[in-house]
């Protein structure tokens, strides 16, 4: 789920004014037409979620609802205040509004839940509005124009179980970026990943991350763009404007993995995106729905053969291991796919019906979408790389930024202000002050 808003649950659009947030009904405050539209958005945002694995870590729900929200909401007050007691990573975890009565853990300020946009099968995303409880920080996003959504989980989920599809990068990366801002002299450094402030415990026991809101997502801008271009046989990006897109991407993975976290559903809605009207590149993107990813399985044929025959046989919960950063390689040569032409893998092959066929060609038979004659053949040549059935030799995302930016002159360009702006290590980053 990333933080954004339209066709993905994981989104956040960008847009602001009072009006997101509700102090009445909304029956009282907005017309049938908005209600109708809002609906259709979270029902739209369903079909995008991403697939849970059987077991532990995707069983978070209790059965019992009555009984099962109560247990669940005493439950997460003890689980959430052992999180917080841990020596490292725990000051990530905090409540706004109220606090525990044993005065330790203080609250961060207040936080107002504002209007649903998105849903899935665990979660649901609400727009947000934040007063920190330290002005020098709440200055410091208002400057920035840093707007938020909170990721909040279904009542009656457990936290004891949640914790286990957090990454631990996530919490390290924290407590390095909290290290870098306490510092004399913290460290400017771009973001290639959709920004996670927190993990959060509501007041009644929901457990939620509080998020940094986007324009929108890739996908929905790629169908945007289609659109403008219909009828034309062409993609949904100038060259060099998709080039860019495909190396912002590689470099967000790059950033997960360097990490050792593995995303395990990387696709164009889970790429978030912040538009520029007077700038370039035009479109910066943002890698996300990382947060929680252990035990994710991915979606459709975006997944890597192994993936896909390892669900055939229901035999994924007992190989870990094919959740791989090859397998996340696969899956970025098939968001590049996306990128490069605006479909969707085999959205239009005459087995597309036909679901287990077309797993069995694509396992057996080494099927890969077909890439259309205007896709410029070094970039042709990166998808075939990455789709390699052999996850041995799919190339590293490091290979894949080297290649990038010795092919394509626009990315060389981008490069070179990176490293004008950031240094020499811009792309290995630890901390994360850019908004």
């Amino acid at each position: 789920m990333a933080a954004r808003s339209g066709s993905d649950p994981s989104c956040a659009m960008g847009g602001s004014g009072e009006s997101q947030y509700l102090t009445a009904p909304a029956s009282a405050t907005t017309s049938s037409s908005f209600v109708s539209a809002v609906e259709e958005q979270i029902e739209r945002s369903k079909t995008h979620w991403s697939t849970l694995a059987d077991g532990p870590s995707g069983a978070c729900m209790a059965e019992d609802e009555g009984e099962g929200e109560c247990e669940a909401e005493e439950s997460n007050k003890l689980d959430f205040m052992q999180l917080q007691r841990h020596p490292t990573w725990g000051h990530f975890f905090v409540t706004f509004g109220y606090e525990f009565y044993n005065g330790r853990y203080k609250r961060m300020g207040e936080l107002v839940v504002g209007e649903k946009f998105a849903e899935g099968a665990q979660a649901e995303l609400f727009h947000a509005k934040v007063t920190w409880w330290h002005e020098r920080t709440n200055e410091m996003f208002e400057r920035k124009g840093v707007e938020y959504v909170v990721k909040v989980f279904k009542k009656g989920t457990f936290l004891r179980d949640l914790k286990s599809q957090l990454p631990h990068g996530l919490l390290q990366d924290h407590v390095e970026g909290m290290e870098n801002l306490e510092s004399p002299t913290p460290k400017v450094t771009p973001r290639y990943f959709c920004q996670v402030f927190r993990g959060i415990l509501l007041k009644n026991g929901q457990f939620a991350f509080l998020m940094q809101k986007d324009d929108m997502d890739l996908r929905s801008l790629i169908e945007r763009n289609m659109q403008l271009k219909s009828g034309e046989d062409c993609g949904p990006f100038s060259k060099e404007d998709g080039e860019v897109i495909m190396y912002r991407i590689a470099l967000g993975v790059e950033w997960l993995h360097s990490r050792d976290i593995i995303h395990r559903d990387l696709k164009a809605s889970n790429v978030l995106v912040k538009e520029f009207k007077s700038r370039w590149p035009k479109w910066r993107c943002y890698v996300a729905d990382y947060e929680c990813s252990i035990g994710v399985v991915g979606t459709g044929f975006f997944r890597a053969p192994e993936i896909l025959q390892a669900l055939k046989g229901t035999m994924v919960c007992q190989k870990p291991e094919v959740f791989s950063r090859a397998a996340d390689v696969y899956a970025y040569g098939m968001t590049c796919y996306e990128v490069l032409t605006g479909k969707l893998p085999f959205e239009d092959h005459p087995l597309s019906d036909n679901n287990r066929l077309l797993t069995d060609l694509v396992i057996s038979h080494d099927l890969r979408p077909e890439v259309p004659e205007y896709v410029e053949g070094w970039a042709c040549e990166l998808l075939k790389w990455c789709w390699q059935c052999d996850p041995s030799a799919r190339p590293t995302v490091e290979e894949i930024v080297n290649l990038l930016s010795t092919r394509s002159k626009a990315v060389l360009e981008y490069e070179n202000f990176l490293k004008q702006r950031y240094g020499k290590d811009f792309r290995y980053v630890k901390h994360h002050l850019e908004i």
